[in-house]
């Protein structure tokens, strides 16, 4: 199974999304891949600090330079998990609806975005990042999706 967190400039949301959802999938012995895309941003931009702090407070080890939403990554994956209503509604037309989400159909929230802000900002987003990790590991088990052991 193949997880797309699509934010707008894949330097912040998704990149932490995918690190906190793949550690998550991993504990619980899912095998499923975590990516991450930006709707407006180019390739080859790092993590920003405050993403790669949260990141190294975890212990996660994970590496990461932007890129762009394509149309072969969108086909290629099985849900594309969106941080905002705008995001999810900008892909729309690009992504059949029963595997575009955003994180509000999931947890009940938009993931906002932490851009410029401080860590506790960061850190904020996280915990938000945290429920939706969560959330994405009861849908893949409740799809029977995934399993290592299946």
């Amino acid at each position: 199974m193949k997880i797309l967190f699509v934010c707008t400039g894949n330097t912040c949301r998704s990149p932490l999304a995918q690190a906190i959802t793949q550690k998550a999938l991993d504990n619980e012995n899912i095998d499923a891949e975590c990516e991450s895309a930006g709707l407006f941003c180019g390739y080859g931009e790092e993590v920003s600090e405050n993403s790669r702090k949260i990141i190294q407070e975890r212990g996660i080890f994970y590496t990461h330079q932007s890129r762009p939403v394509t149309q072969p990554l969108l086909d290629s994956s099985d849900m594309v998990i969106c941080m905002t209503s705008p995001h999810k509604e900008a892909l729309a037309p690009y992504v059949s609806a029963e595997k575009l989400f955003e994180a509000k159909d999931l947890t009940g929230e938009e993931i906002d975005d932490p851009y410029g802000k401080d860590i506790e900002a960061y850190r904020a987003c996280a915990a938000k990042l945290d429920k939706l990790a969560r959330a994405v590991v009861e849908k893949v088990r409740k799809d029977g999706n995934g399993g290592k052991n299946a």
